[in-house]
This record gives C-alpha cells, structure tokens and sequence, in this order.
C-alpha cells in the first residue's frame, strides 16, 4: 500500500516536471480564462491556468487549474504548422448549449494545436474568444 502511494506520488511529479517545460524554451505559460469551458470532454471552470505541452512537437497539452490544482490532459486532433512567431494564445469556439470550447492552441513560434469542438446547429451563431498567454507572477 504504501509502495503503490509512493510510486503515484513518484509518476505526479515526473508528469508535473515533464509538463513544466512548456513550449520548449518559453517556459511555462498561464492565463486567466474568464469563464468556463469543455476541452475534450472535460469540463473546467473559469479560472487561472497554467498551459503546457509534454514535449516539443507533441500532441498533448496539460492544462493545470492553479486555483483548484487539477490538472487534465489534452490530446490534440491536429497538428499546424505556424509560418511567423506570434504572441501565444488559446482561442474558443463558443456558442449553443455547450458554451465554449477549446478549438486552437499557439505557441511563440506560431505552431499550433488544433482540438474537436461540438457542431453548432443551423440556428446557433458561433463566435470565437481568443485568450491570450502571458508569463506570469504572483506577487
């Protein structure tokens, strides 16, 4: 019992350490989402997040909730391939009854992630919200 805590603890804190480094040489990326969402499945509530990725090049990105501490790993469906360094950001498709969604991730160097959204039906008007990533401190 105790070696089975005792290598849980162990995987936690190397996925916490491999999830640290965040958009390679970036560092780790937070943000404040003013509201709610889906991502993949998971439903988050507003809050302060902390936004990284496992590895360069990889299709999953952990988003940690710093106010509530879970943490949720999100596989991509695709892959893109940016052409100009940008300011790093998380866009949401919103609209109908699900609220907003996760829809693209994109780092610094303007590589993205793209992730499934719901389908809005004929009557339902989407729009997008675009938060962006800042390094950030607390004081």
């Amino acid at each position: 019992m105790k070696q089975t805590r005792l290598r849980g603890a162990f995987i936690a804190a190397m996925m916490t350490l491999a999830a640290s480094a965040a958009f390679g040489q970036d560092g780790t990326m937070t943000t404040k989402i003013p509201f709610a969402f889906r991502a993949v499945g998971s439903d988050l509530p507003a809050g302060r997040y902390m936004v990284s990725t496992t590895r360069e090049g990889s299709r999953i990105m952990a988003l940690l909730n710093q106010d509530t501490g879970k943490k949720v790993f999100i596989r991509s469906s695709a892959l893109i391939a940016g052409s100009e360094a940008a300011r790093p950001r998380l866009i949401f498709k919103c609209g109908g009854e699900d609220g907003c969604s996760l829809a693209t991730l994109w780092s610094r160097t303007g590589d993205g992630m793209e992730f499934p959204t719901p389908k809005l039906t004929a009557n339902q008007r989407e729009r997008r919200e675009t938060i962006y990533l800042d390094r950030f401190k607390e004081k």
